[in-house]
């Protein structure tokens, strides 16, 4: 049998060892609360390609802030064939950006009109030059206590290629749309029902059938003179 000092011994190294565990897992913790503290306040933009909201084939550019911090600074570069944009009538014109944004709030993007999307995958008049090249963009920010960041992202019009039903109008569009068109139809029976109010109700309780004729057009009251 294990007399006392073994236990005494035992116990002590289980101490040592739940002692050792306990200052790792909490170093590890530091960590992991630090780098939380960092993500909280890190922006992150980036640059991509969508279709309009419209659904009238127009493509637009967005420079997004997909982080949790404020982002300051913000300045985008991209990095293309020149010749190969014109040809593709590229409606951007700014390769650079003239001024840094001032700030681009977590969450927040800025859209912008990029081309129309026949006019990109290579349809140009009655040529057909191909779709336009890849090309890259580059954005420079900085957070909310200066510390600078940058991405890069490639993009290639192709990534819509073959994909159907991109161009519709979304539904709230296509409502909008209806209730245009239902309000000039409106007007149009408001103006017709015209000659219908015109007429008077003069039955009598003696009547066996409705009776009506025909008022006259109401009278406009003259203007008074100015004072």
């Amino acid at each position: 049998m294990m007399d006392e000092n073994h236990w005494v011994a035992l116990a002590t190294v289980v101490s040592a060892c739940a002692t050792v565990a306990i200052a790792v897992l909490t170093i590890l913790l530091v960590c992991e609360n630090r780098k939380l503290r960092k993500a909280g306040k890190e922006p992150q933009v980036i640059a991509y390609l969508v279709p309009h909201l419209d659904g009238n084939g127009a493509v637009n550019i967005v420079f997004a802030n997909v982080g949790m911090g404020l982002a300051r600074d913000v300045a985008f570069r991209i990095d293309c064939d020149d010749e190969d944009f014109n040809s593709h009538h590229v409606l951007m014109h700014a390769r650079n950006s003239a001024a840094p944004i001032n700030t681009l709030p977590a969450g927040e993007k800025i859209v912008a009109l990029f081309g129309i999307g026949f006019e990109l995958f290579g349809s140009v008049g009655e040529d057909q030059i191909g779709p336009l090249k890849p090309f890259s963009v580059r954005i420079d920010f900085s957070d909310i206590d200066g510390k600078k960041g940058s991405t890069s992202t490639a993009i290639d019009i192709r990534q819509f290629e073959g994909l159907p039903g991109m161009m519709n109008k979304p539904a709230l569009r296509e409502i909008q749309d209806t209730l245009k068109s239902m309000n000039n139809r409106f007007e149009v029976l408001a103006r017709a029902s015209d000659k219908f109010v015109r007429f008077v109700d003069v039955t009598a309780l003696s009547d066996k059938v409705r009776q009506v004729r025909k008022s006259d057009r109401p009278k406009r009251s003259p203007r008074k003179a100015p004072q």
